[in-house]
C-alpha cells in the first residue's frame, strides 16, 4: 500500500509544481516571501527520492507481507510519504490563502505571519528530506532487499496459499448448494458433440464455489470415463509457466508410468512439444484453477494442442480479462446464492450436529442476519455456519458473535482464512488502483454507488494519472472502474438507458476487508455505528454514516475528506472542527439539513470537491469565489440562484444544479471556465447562449427556458463542442418557442440527446443524420406530423434507447423489419391520437423493455408483439384506455405469453 501512497503524493507534487497559475502566482510571490523557493526546490528533492523509493517498492513481491524487516522499513516509508503529501498540501494552500488576498493593507499586515509561516514549511521540507535520507541508510544498514528473495518470497507465498484455495474448504459434495442450472450447463459442455478443443471460464468474485463446482464435476464418475486423460492445476498468483508445464506433464504421464528422463531441466520450448505430442491423439480435460492473468495463455493455448477428439479446458477465474479467453458461448459468470439457497447451505453447516439441520426458533433472527451479512457468498457461510456449529445455541452468544463480526473477521483465527481468500483480490491490484478500490468503501454498508460520482471523487483525490492530453481524467478513471468490476470487487446493479454501468456495490464482505486495510494503512475511518469514542485515528479521510457520532475533538488534523452521509449537522460541529478541515480535498454534505454554508468553507483552499445537493441552501456566497482549485460543484435539489463569482473558480469541471441562473454580468464571463466538462441545468439568456461557444471541453449539456430568438447563437456555440456527449435542450414554453437546428454542426461523439419543445417544420431536423454514436435519443413535445421511426431508423443505427413523449400528433406508427437492431428500452407514451403501432417480424431484435403510457386512443394489443422474442418486461402505465387492459387479461393475452414480466413499470 506505500506504493500507492507515494503514487499520490508524486502526482500532487507533479500538479503543484507544474500548474502554470501557481508559477506565475510564485514568482510574484516569492519577492515578499524568500522562503518559497526554498519550499520549492525541496519539493523537487522530494520528488526525486520518492521516485527512487516507488521504483524499488515495486519491486518488491506483493505477497512479502511474512518479511517482518521489510514490513517496518516500509511503514517509515509510509509515514514520510504522508509528512511530503502535508507539506505539498500546506504549499497549495499558502499560494490559495495568498492570493485570495486582495487587499493591499492586509497584505502587508499578514506579510509577517506569511513569512513565519513559509519558514516552518520549509524547515519541516528540511526534516522530510532528511527523514528519507535515514530511511534509505536504515534500508542499506539492515540489507532490506526486493528482488534477491521474490522468488523465495512467490513460492512460500503459494504453498502458504494452498490450503487456502476454495477448493480446501468447499470440497465435500455434499456441502455443494445452488448453481443447478451452471452445474447442468458446465457438464453439457463437457460431453457436448463439438469435435474440436474447447476452452470453458468459469469466472466469479472469491469464494463463490468456482472450484468446488468444476472440482464435483471433475471427481464424476463420468467424467473420468469420458476423459481418461486428465488433470487439475492450481495456478494462483506467483507461478512460473515452465512449472506449470512440469505438473501437467507429471500427472498426465503418472498414469502410465512414461515420464522421460531430465523433464525437470528442459526448457518451455521443448516441455511444450512434448505436451504436444502426448495430447495429439487424446480426448483430455485440464482443469486450469483460480488463475489471475492471461500473460501465458499464448503459450499454454499453443501446448494445449488444437484436435478434433472433443478435448476440453476449464479456466477458473475471479478476473473478467482471463475470462475472455474463452471459446465464443463457453463463459459461464457465477452469482450470489440467493436467500434461500444461502440459508439452506448455513443451516448445514451451522447446525450440522442437529439431526434435521434446521434452525431453532430461538435463533431464527439472529441467524437471518448473518446470513444477510453474508450476502450469499458461500465461502463466508461455509465458514461462519462451521464457526457457529461449535457454539451454544444460545441466542445472547449468537447476539454477540454478530455485533462482533467485523473483529470475528479480522482477527479470529479461524475465520482468517476467509478474509486471505478475500484479499488475494486486493494484493493482485495495481498500485494504481488500491487507493480506488479502498475508496469505495468509505460508501455505506450496500449503498448503490453511483459511478460520476465516485470518478469525480477519485479525480478529485489526486488518484486518477494524467495519461496525456488525448484523454480526459475521466476517460482514465472509467477504465479504473472498469477494471475492479472486471475483477469481481464491485458488482454492477444498475446501468443506463444504453448499457453503460451507472451504480456499483461492494459485497458486505469485501467492504469490511477494505475498512480493515484502510485502518490500518490510515487510508480513511468509517464511523458507521453509535460509537462516542469513534476517531479517525490520523486517517486521511473520514466517513460518517450514522446520526449522533460528530465528534468534534478527535478528527485527524491531516484530513484530507469528509463524506457525511447523515442529515442532522450543525455550523458548530464545522466551526469545531475547522482546524482540521484546512486541508480538505473533499467535503461531501449531500442530503445534510443545513440551511447557510459554514463560514470557514470559504477559506478551504485545496478543495476540489463540494458535494451540496438536496441540502436546505436557499444561497450560495460570494465568498465561494476564493476556492480556486474547485474542479466539481454539486448543487442539485438545493439552490438555484448562482452568484456571479461562480465565473471566477476557473479549474471548474463540473456544475450541476437544478437551475442555474446567472446575471447578465456573470453570462459575459463564463468564457472564464474553459474547463468545464458538465453544465447542467442552466438557465438560457442571450449572453448564455452566446458565450456558451467557449466552453469547448464541454460532455454534458443541459439547458432550459431556450426561447425561439435564441436558436442561431445557441446552435452556433453548440457546434464549438466538439467532444459533447450528452446534450439536454428545453424551450421555454413548449407550445411557443421553435427548435430549429438548421444552425448545429456535427456532433460526432454525442451519445445522449434530449429534446423539449417543438421542432422547426414538425419534422426531423437533417443534423440528426450527423451523431454517429447516439444511443439514447428523448423527443418531447416535438409536435411531429409524420411518422418519424423510417428516418430514425437510418440516421441511428446504434440506438439502444428510444422516449417518444407526446411528440407525434399521426395515428400510427410502424416498426419495419431489420429496423432498430440495437435498440433495448422503448416508450411510447401521451401520444392522444395514436391508434395502431404495427410491428414486422424481424424488427426491434434486441428489445428488452417496453413501456406505453397514456395512449388514449390505443384500444387493441399490437399484434407485432409476438415477434419480439427478446422482450422481458411489458410495462403498462397510467392512462391507458380499459379496453386495452382488458384485452391484454383476454383475448389478446396469445401475443404477449412469452413475455415473462407484464405489469406497472
Amino acid at each position: 500500500m506505500a506504493e500507492a501512497l507515494i503514487i499520490v503524493v508524486l502526482q500532487k507534487i507533479t500538479s503543484a509544481l507544474g500548474e502554470e497559475g501557481l508559477k506565475i502566482i510564485g514568482l510574484k510571490l516569492q519577492k515578499q516571501v524568500p522562503d518559497m523557493q526554498d519550499v520549492i526546490n525541496r519539493m523537487r528533492l522530494l520528488q526525486s527520492d520518492l521516485s527512487m523509493m516507488q521504483a524499488f517498492i515495486n519491486q518488491v513481491d506483493a505477497h512479502s507481507s511474512s518479511d517482518k524487516l521489510l514490513e517496518a522499513w516500509l511503514e517509515q516509508v509510509r509515514q514520510a510519504a504522508h509528512e511530503a503529501e502535508d507539506i505539498v498540501d500546506e504549499y497549495v494552500y499558502l499560494v490559495g490563502q495568498m492570493e485570495g488576498t486582495h487587499s493591499f493593507l492586509k497584505r502587508a499586515l499578514n506579510q509577517a505571519a506569511d513569512v513565519k509561516r513559509w519558514r516552518k514549511l520549509a524547515a519541516h521540507a528540511k526534516f522530510v528530506e532528511d527523514c528519507l535520507k535515514k530511511i534509505t541508510e536504515t534500508k542499506n544498514r539492515f540489507d532490506v532487499s526486493a528482488a534477491d528473495n521474490r522468488r523465495d518470497n512467490a513460492l512460500s507465498y503459494s504453498s502458504r496459499l494452498q490450503h487456502l484455495s476454495e477448493h480446501s474448504y468447499l470440497n465435500d459434495d455434499d456441502d455443494f448448494v445452488g448453481n443447478k442450472e451452471e452445474v447442468k450447463c458446465l457438464t453439457e459442455w463437457l460431453s457436448d458433440l463439438r469435435k474440436g478443443r474447447t476452452v470453458i471460464s468459469i469466472c466469479g468474485m472469491g469464494g463463490l464455489g468456482k472450484t468446488t463446482m468444476a472440482s464435483s464435476i471433475y471427481k464424476k464418475e463420468e467424467t473420468k470415463r469420458m476423459f481418461v486423460c486428465r488433470a487439475w492445476i492450481s495456478v494462483s498468483q506467483s507461478y512460473r509457466v515452465k512449472d506449470l508445464l512440469q505438473k501437467i506433464l507429471l500427472q498426465l504421464m503418472a498414469k502410465s508410468e512414461n515420464i522421460p528422463d531430465g523433464l525437470d531441466t528442459m526448457d518451455c520450448v521443448n516441455l511444450v512439444e512434448l505436451l504436444r505430442r502426448y495430447l495429439k491423439d487424446r480426448r483430455y480435460l485440464i482443469v486450469l484453477d483460480d488463475v489471475w492473468s492471461r500473460d501465458s495463455w499464448p503459450l499454454l493455448d499453443s501446448a494445449f494442442v488444437k484436435n478434433d477428439n472433443g478435448s476440453r479446458i476449464i479456466i477458473t477465474t475471479r478476473i473478467q480479462d482471463v475470462s475472455s479467453v474463452a471459446d465464443s458461448n463457453r463463459e459461464m459468470k457465477l452469482s450470489l446464492l440467493p436467500k434461500e439457497e444461502a440459508w439452506t447451505l448455513f443451516c448445514q453447516k451451522a447446525f450440522s450436529r442437529l439431526d434435521d439441520r434446521s434452525c431453532p426458533i430461538s435463533l431464527k433472527t439472529c441467524a437471518e442476519r448473518i446470513v444477510g451479512k453474508c450476502q450469499g457468498l458461500p465461502l463466508a457461510l461455509v465458514a461462519l455456519g462451521s464457526l457457529l456449529s461449535y457454539k451454544e445455541m444460545d441466542e445472547h452468544e449468537w447476539e454477540l458473535f454478530y455485533r462482533q463480526l467485523r473483529w470475528q473477521l479480522s482477527s479470529n483465527p479461524e475465520l482468517s482464512w476467509v478474509a486471505s481468500v478475500l484479499n488475494l483480490s486486493y494484493n493482485d491490484l495495481p498500485s494504481y488502483l488500491k487507493n480506488c478500490f479502498l475508496y469505495c468503501g468509505l460508501f455505506p454498508e450496500d449503498y448503490q454507488i453511483k459511478r460520476k460520482q465516485l470518478i469525480r471523487l477519485w479525480i478529485a483525490e489526486g488518484f486518477v494519472e494524467d495519461r496525456g492530453p488525448a484523454v480526459t481524467l475521466a476517460d482514465v478513471a472509467a477504465c479504473y472502474l472498469k477494471e475492479l468490476t472486471d475483477r469481481s470487487l464491485l458488482q454492477v446493479v444498475d446501468r443506463n438507458e444504453y448499457g453503460r454501468p451507472k451504480r456499483f456495490q461492494m459485497h458486505d464482505l469485501v467492504r469490511e476487508i477494505s475498512l480493515t486495510i484502510s485502518k490500518k494503512e490510515k487510508f480513511a475511518t468509517t464511523c458507521d455505528y453509535p460509537n462516542p469514542d469513534c476517531n479517525s485515528d490520523g486517517s486521511r479521510r473520514v466517513s460518517i454514516q450514522k446520526d449522533g457520532i460528530l465528534m468534534p475533538v478527535k478528527i485527524s488534523a491531516q484530513l484530507r475528506s469528509i463524506i457525511v452521509f447523515v442529515e442532522e449537522v450543525s455550523l458548530s460541529w464545522f466551526r469545531d472542527c475547522y482546524p482540521s478541515f484546512r486541508l480538505l480535498r473533499v467535503l461531501s454534505l449531500r442530503h445534510c439539513h443545513i440551511q447557510k454554508i459554514p463560514d470557514n468553507v470559504s477559506n478551504l483552499f485545496n478543495l476540489h470537491y463540494l458535494d451540496l445537493g438536496y441540502t436546505l441552501l436557499k444561497e450560495i456566497p460570494r465568498s465561494i469565489a476564493k476556492l480556486s482549485n474547485l474542479q466539481t460543484l454539486y448543487l442539485k435539489g438545493s439552490v438555484l440562484e448562482l452568484p456571479s463569482e461562480v465565473t471566477m473558480l476557473t479549474k471548474l469541471q463540473h456544475l450541476i444544479i437544478d437551475v442555474g441562473r446567472f446575471g447578465s454580468s456573470a453570462s459575459n464571463k463564463i468564457c472564464r471556465q474553459e474547463h468545464l466538462q458538465t453544465l447542467k441545468y442552466i438557465e438560457a439568456n442571450s449572453c448564455v447562449v452566446r458565450n456558451l461557444g467557449c466552453l469547448t471541453r464541454m460532455r454534458s449539456l443541459g439547458i432550459r427556458k431556450v426561447l425561439d430568438s435564441y436558436n442561431t447563437d445557441l446552435w452556433t456555440s453548440v457546434s464549438n463542442m466538439k467532444t459533447l456527449a450528452s446534450l439536454s435542450v428545453i424551450t421555454a414554453d413548449r407550445d411557443r418557442d421553435i427548435l430549429d437546428l438548421s444552425d448545429l454542426k456535427p456532433l460526432p461523439y454525442l451519445e445522449k440527446l434530449m429534446l423539449s419543445g417543438r421542432l422547426d417544420k414538425g419534422a426531423i431536423p437533417p443534423p440528426f443524420g450527423h451523431f454517429p454514436k447516439l444511443k439514447s435519443l428523448r423527443l418531447c413535445f416535438s409536435g411531429l406530423h409524420e411518422d418519424p421511426l423510417a428516418l430514425l431508423a437510418v440516421m441511428f443505427q446504434n440506438l439502444g434507447h428510444l422516449n417518444l413523449y407526446r411528440c407525434y400528433d399521426g395515428t400510427r406508427l410502424t416498426f419495419r423489419a431489420r429496423w432498430f437492431p440495437m435498440l433495448k428500452h422503448l416508450y411510447l407514451s401521451s401520444m392522444g391520437e395514436l391508434k395502431v403501432v404495427e410491428i414486422e417480424d424481424g424488427t426491434l431484435r434486441t428489445l428488452r423493455r417496453l413501456e406505453l403510457w397514456g395512449l388514449k386512443s390505443l384500444t387493441s394489443v399490437p399484434e407485432g408483439l409476438v415477434h419480439l422474442k427478446s422482450l422481458q418486461q411489458l410495462c403498462i402505465g397510467t392512462m391507458m384506455p380499459e379496453e386495452f387492459k382488458t384485452r391484454l387479461e383476454g383475448r389478446d393475452r396469445w401475443i404477449v405469453e412469452h413475455i415473462p414480466y407484464i405489469g406497472d413499470p
